[in-house]
């Protein structure tokens, strides 16, 4: 197994492990993953810019993956969206104007 095959196989535990962190709804280890998957990533690039032969089928794997968890977080985030914007108050209910009273008494 080459080092390109080593990396690859590295982004593609990342994903895994980020996919398991939002099944899991735990935000430092999505925060975690994600940082691992991005390092995973750029070693993978470096290393196939400097002429290592691109591992293809993990190279596929790893794309199919990523394309899970972005669908895994868009739901994730407009299920949060949506709990959110049952929180935000109403629309506001109109104050009537104050009353106050003149000098001769009255209603002003």
């Amino acid at each position: 197994m080459s080092a390109a095959d080593d990396l690859a196989q590295a982004l593609v535990a990342a994903i895994r492990s980020e996919l398991d962190a939002l099944d899991a709804e735990d935000a430092d280890a999505i925060l975690a993953a994600s940082d691992a998957k991005a390092r995973a990533l750029a070693d993978l690039s470096a290393a196939i810019a400097g002429g290592a032969p691109p591992p293809r089928p993990l190279l596929e794997e790893a794309r199919d993956l990523n394309t899970q968890a972005i669908l895994k977080s868009r739901a994730k985030l407009i299920s949060v969206e949506k709990r959110l914007a049952a929180l935000r108050p109403g629309p506001a209910i109109p104050r009537p104007e104050p009353v106050t009273y003149g000098r001769n008494g009255r209603w002003a």
